[in-house]
C-alpha cells in the first residue's frame, strides 16, 4: 500500500472554508514540502491561474506534486454549476471544467467533482436535475479520458448539498451512468452525517474510491472527533489503497497548527498498520 499525504491549499479563504493555506500557491508548495507532506491540493477559481511557470518551477525544486485540483470554488464564487437549469450557464461550467482536466493532464492530477454540480431547486426538479447532471457528467467523462485524466465525484453532507449526499449515492450514480472515467471521492467529515456504518461504507464502495479527504467528526484534524480512523486505514491496508489522503479540516485554531497536527495524526495512524 502507498498512500500520499497532501495539503489543501487555496489562494483566497472564503468564510469557513476547510483549506490549511491560503496565499500564492509556490509559496504554498515550499511550505507543504517544508512540513513534510508528499503532494499539495489545488483550489482555485479559475484554472488559468494553475499555468505558470513559477508553479512548474516550485513543483520541480520542492520535488512535489499536485494530487488534484478542486473545482467547487466555480460554484461558491463564480455561480456555475453542472446543473443549472439555464443552458449557458451550464455550458459555461462544462467548458470551465474541460479547463480544469487540460490543466490536470499537465500536472498529472485528479480533478474533484464537488459542489460544482449544484443543488436541485426544489423537489420536484430531482429527477430533472440528475438527467443534467447525467449529460454534463458523461461530456466530462469523455474528454476526461481523452486526456488521460481520472475525475473523482464527492458525496458531500445534505446541509452543503442537497442530492448525492452518501458514498451509495453517488456509487449508484456513476454505475447507473456507466461513467468510465469518473470515480469516487470520499470524506470522512460527510460521511460521519451521511453513513450509518463508516467502516462499512468505505468496504462496500473502496473498489469506486480514488481519492480521500481526511477529517473528524467536528471537521478538525483527526483525533479530535470520534470518528474511529484507525479501521478506515485498516480497510485500506485490506484492500491495499493505493492514493492520496488529504487534509482537508478547518484551519484551526491556526493553519500552521492545522497542518501540522493533521501531518502528524496521518503519520501515525499509517505507522499502526
Amino acid at each position: 500500500m502507498h498512500i500520499q499525504l497532501s495539503l489543501t491549499l487555496t489562494d483566497r479563504i472564503i468564510g469557513s472554508a476547510p483549506f490549511l493555506y491560503e496565499g500564492a500557491f509556490e509559496a504554498g508548495i515550499a511550505y507543504a514540502r517544508r512540513l513534510g507532506y508528499d503532494g499539495v491540493e489545488l483550489h482555485a477559481s479559475d484554472p488559468s491561474a494553475l499555468h505558470s511557470p513559477d508553479l512548474t518551477t516550485a513543483l520541480k525544486e520542492n520535488d512535489i506534486q499536485v494530487t488534484a485540483l478542486g473545482t467547487g470554488r466555480l460554484y461558491v464564487n463564480k455561480g456555475l454549476s453542472l446543473t443549472d437549469g439555464d443552458k449557458a450557464v451550464r455550458s459555461e461550467a462544462v467548458c470551465k471544467m474541460k479547463q480544469y482536466i487540460d490543466t490536470a493532464a499537465a500536472l498529472r492530477a485528479i480533478v474533484i467533482i464537488g459542489c460544482v454540480r449544484g443543488n436541485v431547486p426544489s423537489p420536484d426538479k430531482y429527477s430533472d436535475t440528475l438527467l443534467l447532471l447525467g449529460e454534463s457528467m458523461h461530456t466530462l467523462d469523455d474528454y476526461a479520458a481523452r486526456q488521460g485524466v481520472t475525475m473523482v465525484f464527492e458525496p458531500i453532507n445534505r446541509y452543503e448539498n442537497n442530492y448525492l449526499c452518501s458514498t451509495y449515492e453517488i456509487a449508484d450514480f456513476l454505475h447507473t451512468n456507466h461513467l468510465k472515467n469518473i470515480k469516487m471521492m470520499m470524506d470522512t467529515f460527510h460521511m460521519n452525517i451521511e453513513e450509518k456504518n463508516i467502516g462499512q461504507a468505505v468496504t462496500d464502495n473502496i473498489g469506486d474510491i480514488r481519492y480521500v479527504h481526511f477529517a473528524d467528526s467536528n471537521r478538525l484534524w483527526p483525533g479530535q472527533g470520534h470518528i474511529d480512523f484507525r479501521q478506515i486505514i485498516e480497510i485500506f491496508s485490506n484492500y491495499k489503497y493505493n492514493g492520496t489522503i488529504s487534509a482537508e479540516c478547518l484551519p484551526l485554531p491556526t493553519k500552521q497548527d492545522a497542518a501540522v497536527n493533521w501531518l502528524s495524526s496521518a503519520k501515525e495512524l499509517l505507522k499502526q498498520i
